[in-house]
């Protein structure tokens, strides 16, 4: 949990999406990858590129997403190199810039990785209850407006 000391609200956030920093993590999302271990594009190197799989069936069985940045991608080719495609797509990201795998990470560097991840995690889920929190007064106020008349 992460605790604000100034609201008694608590955040929990989901160990399987907190743990996606980790390659290992992102490599368990790909069940049905279809690509090859011998394929440039395969398993192993789009998790070591930050990449995890988002596929909900067959129709986007290659849609893949970064940890980091978010940066949703499909359409995929046996050939395509999950870094240079993840560069091409989000130079901005973090994980990108830094340009190494997780085992050649230094340790402030890691660090600096997992950092931003929870930040960008909590970041997404104070969005998300404010948004329900927006909707339900509007719904309320709606209801007020209607019953007045």
């Amino acid at each position: 949990f992460i605790s604000n000391p100034s609201h008694s609200r608590k955040i929990s956030i989901k160990m399987e999406s907190a743990s996606l920093y980790l390659v290992d993590e992102r490599i368990k999302t790909f069940k049905n990858w279809p690509f090859s271990d011998k394929d440039k594009c395969n398993v192993r190197n789009m998790a070591e590129a930050g990449f995890y799989s988002v596929a909900t069936g067959d129709d986007d069985a290659d849609a893949a997403k970064c940890f980091l940045c978010g940066k949703e991608l499909d359409g995929w080719e046996a050939t395509d190199d999950p870094w240079a495609e993840h560069k091409s797509h989000a130079a901005q990201c973090a994980f990108v810039q830094l340009g190494k795998k997780e085992n050649d990470l230094m340790l402030s560097e890691f660090l600096s990785v997992v950092q931003q991840y929870m930040i960008n995690e909590t970041t997404k889920r104070f969005a998300t209850n404010a948004k329900e929190k927006i909707d339900e007064k509007a719904k309320l106020i709606r209801r007020r407006i209607m019953a007045s008349k």
